[in-house]
């Protein structure tokens, strides 16, 4: 299997750009289409259509042709085994985060300082800076610029416990290092291309679904019991899916038990969002559950269930980040899968070259 796999932003509300082809010949398939969908779940969702095309090389003896008049359909012999080819092909492919091009395979070491790195979230104070302004003195001419503006570069408060930023090695982390934050939402950096702006709560969701995700496969999704716990007026389809999940929400590191006829409390959480609203958390996971108690295969729901999770333990909008914070969470991205999409298939992040903005400012001309 070879051929290219489109960017899920680049998605279509048509399945108008999938190309598919055998043994060089164009077909039109069932279990290459679902098989492709299939890949694309974890990136996209909704009904937006995935672009691509796709070349499948196999043994004529395995497939046959003479399906339809046009020779545009066929029918396989061992259908399982190519629809498992083709979305292993794409998964793979789609895995590979841009963020983490340029640079080594992280090691396990490369990991553990992210991941120790990004659990400092919160640890320490926010400290951003801005631009010094110095206000016109009487009777200066206010197009003096030279008077208005000390033409400062941003660093650290005196009162900052943060050391000044070192400069960036040469072609080493591909999302460079941290300038500043805009507005609470995005993180500006820069790296040898020019800007790189980070959407901080997308690209955080998706680092804790990661983890969420492969703690859940290898069956160690810690969870840690709450100091308090926590109470709350449920719905009858809440109190049902506690009832009828029970296993799930085990598995899920969710302790959650009845209260009474009308209420529920929750114990126990999931140890990597510990520090998130433990109510809030509960709903969202119940309602998930409820969801897809009747049309939904498990596997499917638990991923719905922990993008559910991640997103609310991902860091919020307007929570201000100190620099360490922000590079921490830049080297995060760069060793996670699929970093450059958040749960619903958004990009995490753009780069802007010096060439885009010397055309924004017109250098040059």
């Amino acid at each position: 299997v070879r051929g290219r796999a489109g960017l899920p932003d680049a998605a279509r509300a048509r399945a108008d750009h999938q190309f598919a082809y055998v043994n060089g010949r164009f077909v039109r398939d069932r279990v290459l289409s679902h098989a492709a969908k299939s890949a694309y779940e974890d990136v996209l969702h909704g009904q937006r259509q995935p672009v691509y095309a796709l070349y499948i090389d196999m043994d004529p003896t395995q497939v046959d042709v003479n399906v339809h008049p046009t020779k545009i359909e066929l029918r396989f012999r061992d259908s399982r085994l190519v629809h498992q080819a083709v979305q292993h092909a794409l998964v793979q492919a789609l895995s590979v985060s841009r963020a983490g091009m340029g640079r080594a395979a992280p090691t396990t070491q490369d990991r553990q300082q992210a991941i120790a790195a990004l659990q400092t979230f919160g640890q320490t104070s926010a400290s951003q800076s801005g631009l010094p302004w110095a206000a016109p003195s009487a009777g200066q001419p206010v197009h003096n610029l030279a008077a208005l503006w000390q033409p400062n570069t941003l660093t650290a408060r005196e009162d900052s416990p943060l050391p000044p930023s070192e400069p960036l090695p040469a072609g080493d982390w591909p999302l460079g290092k941290a300038l500043a934050q805009l507005q609470g939402v995005y993180i500006l950096a820069e790296n040898q291309q020019g800007l790189v702006v980070v959407d901080m709560h997308a690209a955080h969701e998706r680092i804790v679904y990661e983890q969420l995700k492969t703690q859940l496969a290898q069956h160690q999704l810690q969870s840690q019991t709450l100091l308090l716990p926590e109470s709350f007026a449920a719905t009858p389809q809440e109190m049902a899916a506690v009832e009828n999940h029970a296993s799930t929400l085990a598995e899920l590191g969710l302790d959650i038990e009845g209260l009474g006829a009308q209420s529920l409390v929750v114990r126990r959480v999931p140890a990597t969002l510990a520090q998130g609203d433990a109510v809030a958390l509960a709903r969202s996971v119940l309602a998930e559950l409820a969801q897809h108690e009747a049309h939904q295969v498990l596997q499917r729901a638990r991923d719905d269930v922990l993008a559910s999770m991640a997103c609310h333990a991902a860091v919020r909008a307007n929570r201000q980040l100190s620099l360490a914070e922000m590079n921490a969470l830049l080297r995060q991205m760069e060793t996670t899968e699929r970093a450059d999409q958040c749960n619903h298939g958004r990009p995490t992040w753009r780069q802007l070259s010096l060439g885009d903005l010397d055309k924004l400012f017109l250098r040059g001309r």
